[in-house]
């Protein structure tokens, strides 16, 4: 049941002669009729916030209910305790045909003598009760709502405190209920209350004493949780007449302890359960029992900032976040070690290229890079590629446009630039998807990319200097075409290193210094099987160990490495238990945890990790999918570590196009 629109509101002054404790004021009617449409603090000065029913039903409605009241001839019931429907038989048809929606005794003494009908029509109260008081009986039975403050039913399993320090259904002092209960009988949008659905999160909370819906960029209230019981985290302050009888300034955290849409408890708990006795200020946490984070990261005007965070979120869907748009391919991702930014960037169908990123404190958010480019960035075609200046901390995202010009977006903390890179360098046009690296010692920056004739290109720029051809790179030493994208990184001594897959599926090397360029046949050496997708690579200089994975045709993954100038080793990394591998494949080294990584996609589009400790571990195999619940994947994942809490992090494309994040 909700109350929306105006209700008629019949009052009927009961006196009972020999049970009164007051005499009936001289003009009841008057002061009954005070009490519900217009109740300043003091008459002589009507500019002072009123404080009638109301008022209240109004202000905690947002505009959304009204009342008509009417007061009623005085009754005379000359018994102690009289019940709200006393006078149905006398008067409820009556009343009724009139077109009252409901009714209310009201009577001389000393509260509480609240009381009505759940869903009903008839409520009584005292003359001397708070509005409080007057508004919780009405909203009982236009509503259906039950009380919510701790009785004695509920005290022998309670172990935690009702919300009557924060809403009207648990107090009767004449608070704003809380969010949940405005949401419950239609004050408040279930739009304007947020699913929590990342591992970390920040929030802007708009105070629920505030006229709803927030504006644009807030919510009212943050929901933890898809079952009952879950959490609730709401701004209150004390922003009118009736949020001064809040117990504190703040934000705060309850528990929904009951699935039924008029409060009624489940399992004789109380149906909601405060956890913030006090309600938390700037700088305050609050960490509940099953690990979530609630901290108040910021005060705003008419609110608070938040950062929740549910560690036990591995999966999360980081498009359903912000709303943004479907992806088109599969995404790239980067860690920037100086920010402490993780950043996952991805093209949408219309190629624009869009980041979805999370910052040092464990904000996230989305960001149109196409759109604000500066000077405007031409879309992209096929899949974009991370890499970092770690000298600068600027992020580096590569891609290739309709016309197989090489470009690139980068940014810090400011702008997001623009460069046309094959187009200033004079470089010849791109057929697949370019990949870059930096060397932080020599300060360059290094871009691959394939041709339309399968002959790899580098472009190269020191700096912040302009980008410069650096050549054919497999036609000057008439290395083999590629038939892939390559992978590339620097290697031991500074050695830039380009590692591709042959048009007849061998995994061969490029590697150069300062002058000539050289080939190594890796998998050919190795006598590992021939490739089904393009090779994967990095390099490792605590052990000084380049590492290539790659999927075979047989749908193996092996591992080619070589420590030095030693000669290039490969195995078979498959455990016996892990499915067959397609496509191409994600890795890395986690220094923290000392372990290596490989994730990959099967043919069902469940994903795959095989992980073991370098230097004679036995790989392990973890079924993402079934461990975590994900959603399957429509493509190849990207992967990043991020050392210091030591979590591991796949991003992937999901068959709904959205893109999905998976932490451990």
């Amino acid at each position: 049941m909700t109350w929306i629109g105006q209700k008629k509101l019949a009052f009927i002054p009961v006196q009972r002669p020999t049970f009164d404790e007051f005499p009936a004021p001289t003009d009841w009617p008057n002061e009954i009729m005070r009490r519900a449409v217009f109740d300043p603090p003091n008459p002589s000065s009507p500019t002072l916030p009123d404080r009638s029913l109301r008022a209240y039903i109004f202000a905690a409605s947002s505009g959304r209910a009204d009342l008509d009241a009417v007061v009623m001839p005085m009754q005379v019931i000359n018994r102690g305790d009289v019940p709200p429907d006393a006078l149905e038989a006398q008067l409820g048809s009556q009343l009724r045909d009139q077109g009252f929606d409901a009714a209310a005794l009201v009577m001389l003494g000393r509260p509480p003598c609240g009381t009505s009908q759940l869903g009903g029509f008839w409520a009584r109260f005292c003359m001397s009760e708070n509005v409080g008081a007057w508004a919780m009986e009405f909203m009982h039975c236009l509503t259906g709502l039950i009380d919510l403050r701790s009785l004695p039913r509920y005290l022998d399993n309670e172990v935690h405190q009702d919300t009557s320090a924060f809403d009207e259904m648990a107090s009767n002092r004449g608070m704003h209920p809380s969010a949940y209960t405005k949401a419950t009988i239609g004050w408040l949008d279930q739009s304007a209350i947020a699913q929590h659905v990342g591992r970390t999160v920040e929030y802007n909370l708009h105070s629920v004493g505030l006229i709803q819906p927030p504006p644009s960029g807030r919510l009212a209230a943050v929901r933890i949780g898809a079952q009952v019981p879950y959490l609730m985290v709401e701004s209150r302050r004390m922003v009118d007449q009736f949020e001064s009888n809040i117990g504190s300034d703040g934000v705060i955290v309850y528990l929904v302890q009951t699935s039924d849409p008029f409060h009624f408890e489940a399992n004789n708990v109380i149906p909601l359960a405060l956890l913030t006795a006090t309600a938390l200020t700037v700088g305050e946490t609050f960490t509940s029992d099953t690990g979530v984070i609630v901290r108040v990261t910021g005060a705003i005007s008419g609110g608070f900032s938040v950062r929740i965070e549910d560690p036990s979120l591995h999966v999360v869907d980081r498009s359903a976040q912000y709303g943004a748009p479907a992806a088109a391919a599969p995404p790239t991702a980067c860690v920037v070690p100086g920010l402490g930014v993780h950043d996952i960037a991805y093209r949408d169908t219309s190629g624009d290229l869009h980041e979805l990123w999370r910052d040092a404190q464990g904000g996230t958010g989305t960001t149109d890079l196409t759109k604000i480019a500066v000077g405007g960035a031409p879309t992209a075609s096929g899949t974009p590629f991370f890499y970092v200046d770690t000298t600068r901390s600027v992020l580096i995202l590569l891609y290739r446009d309709a016309n197989g010009t090489v470009r690139s977006l980068y940014w810090s903390t400011g702008e997001v630039g623009a460069d046309n890179l094959s187009g200033t360098a004079d470089a010849p046009k791109a057929a697949g998807d370019p990949v870059g690296y930096y060397v932080p010692d020599a300060d360059t920056h290094h871009v691959i990319y394939r041709t339309g004739d399968g002959n790899l290109h580098e472009l190269n720029w020191i700096g912040v200097t302009p980008v410069t051809y650096g050549g054919n790179i497999t036609g000057a030493i008439s290395a083999p075409h590629a038939a892939g994208d390559p992978t590339a990184f620097v290697g031991s001594g500074g050695y830039n290193i380009v590692v591709y897959r042959s048009v007849n599926g061998d995994i061969l090397s490029l590697y150069w210094l300062q002058g000539g360029t050289g080939l190594d046949e890796l998998s050919v050496v190795a006598g590992t099987p021939k490739a089904a997708g393009d090779p994967f690579g990095y390099y490792t200089a605590y052990n000084d160990t380049i590492q290539i994975v790659y999927c075979a045709g047989d749908g193996h993954v092996f591992e080619l490495y070589a420590a030095g100038n030693d000669t290039i080793t490969g195995w078979d990394i498959t455990p016996t238990d892990a499915p067959l591998a397609t496509g191409n494949l994600a890795a890395y080294y986690s220094a923290g945890t000392n372990t290596k990584h490989v994730f990959y996609r099967s043919a069902d589009g469940q994903l795959h990790e095989i992980w073991w400790m370098p230097g004679g571990g036995t790989p392990a195999h973890v079924n993402l999918t079934e461990r975590f619940g994900a959603p399957l994947a429509a493509d190849r994942p990207a992967a990043f570590t991020v050392e210091g809490p030591n979590t591991q992090h796949v991003a992937y494309r999901g068959t709904d196009n959205h893109i999905y994040e998976v932490i451990w």
